[in-house]
């Protein structure tokens, strides 16, 4: 059977924030407060993620004429990261920046069905059918009231919701689990070598200008003239999701007039993110590909002396410090002087193998792991079908 579709706008209020002379500025923002919740607020698991508030003061927030969020209010974001969001799970105030929307269901959905909904490829195709192909994203109120739900009753909605609730539920500990491996590979780090700052064990050291070359990558520009060819163009979003050690491939490719302008590596080569958010994590490619200026390529290295991988996760270990070392700015930037100058430790070969072959064992446990959440996300995606098409 299918069910009624009904317009998203009849079955919640859309509620903007104050967006007049009472929005908080940034130099507004207090140390502690009541939150005022931005995108970069809402998690992956339909949540929100309160080490990324920002806080505005009782008066602050007494000013606001809209936007105050209650228990079981679904905040939507509109911009940027559009179609991701959060179900308010609480009863703590808070207020809402202007790139999100309060969507505050009525008596006619239930909130848990309607948290499905918006996470379902149903809700995907409508967005894809609204967004106006600006560089960046965004979605109007308007065309978002005009998404069309598919609606049995209540005690169905009830009923499909408890059913997805319980698939998404196996879906997270599979995500969880790996996870888990990736905290035990840093922590078996850390118990074998100790802080590669602070070298606790009194390791050997060397300054990373001995063990290898260190360049920086180029960007040609405009980078819009140079895309769509086949050389891979290696962006920070290729390194961030999914695999923490290696790179597999790209989202882009740049045409060979580009290659005069950037840096091409070989396959293999070790890379360092030296600027912006992602400063301070490495990378190993699996392919070759170009890079740009907001990576640092070590070449040459001395592999009698440091493993590949042992240096990738002694990288990886000391993010923070690199953070806190680059200079101030509002873009923090390590430089390749500042690299070259960085003494790394160098436990013996003997003890790095051992090392790597741990990271073997989990990384095959990891693909092990990663092949079933594949699996359980198309199932879940499968069920989600069955679910709004009446066959569930």
């Amino acid at each position: 059977m299918s069910y009624p579709l009904i317009p998203l706008g009849q079955l919640a209020k859309f509620i903007n924030g104050d967006r007049g002379k009472n929005y908080p500025s940034k130099d507004s923002f207090v140390d502690a407060g009541i939150p005022f919740i931005n995108a970069g607020c809402l998690s992956d698991r339909w949540l929100l993620d309160s080490s990324k508030f920002n806080y505005i003061s009782a008066e602050s927030y007494d000013r606001l004429s809209s936007g105050k969020i209650q228990k079981y209010d679904i905040l939507f974001c509109l911009r940027g990261s559009v179609g991701k969001f959060a179900v308010i799970r609480d009863d703590n105030k808070g207020a809402l920046a202007s790139s999100l929307i309060i969507l505050r269901s009525n008596e006619k959905v239930d909130v848990e069905y309607l948290k499905h909904y918006l996470a379902s490829s149903l809700c995907s195709r409508e967005l894809d059918n609204y967004q106006n192909g600006a560089a960046q994203p965004n979605l109007s109120a308007n065309d978002f009231k005009k998404f069309l739900v598919p609606l049995p009753t209540l005690t169905e909605q009830r009923r499909i919701a408890v059913i997805l609730d319980q698939a998404d539920e196996l879906r997270q500990k599979r995500q969880q689990a790996i996870e888990k491996l990736d905290q035990l590979l840093q922590a078996t780090f850390i118990d074998m070598f100790g802080d590669p700052v602070s070298n606790p064990k009194g390791w050997d050291k060397e300054k990373m200008d001995a063990l290898m070359t260190i360049v920086r990558g180029g960007s040609p520009r405009p980078i819009e003239n140079f895309l769509g060819g086949t050389y891979p163009w290696i962006k920070i979003g290729d390194a961030t999701k999914g695999d923490d050690l290696f790179i597999t491939k790209t989202k882009e490719a740049i045409t060979e007039e580009g290659l005069h302008k950037t840096r091409l590596l070989p396959e293999g080569s070790v890379i360092f993110a030296n600027c912006g958010v992602s400063l301070g994590f490495a990378r190993i490619l699996k392919i070759q590909g170009c890079i740009h200026d907001g990576w640092l390529a070590f070449q040459d290295i001395s592999e009698d002396k440091i493993h590949k991988l042992f240096l990738l996760k002694a990288l990886n270990s000391i993010t923070q410090y690199f953070r806190d070392t680059a200079p101030d700015g509002t873009q923090p930037n390590l430089n390749t002087a500042i690299m070259k100058n960085f003494e790394l430790i160098i436990p013996p070969m003997d003890l790095q193998l051992k090392f790597i072959a741990i990271v073997e064992s989990i990384v095959k446990q990891k693909k092990i792991l990663e092949n079933s959440n594949i699996q359980f996300f198309n199932l879940f995606e499968s069920l989600q079908n069955q679910a709004f098409s009446g066959t569930l």
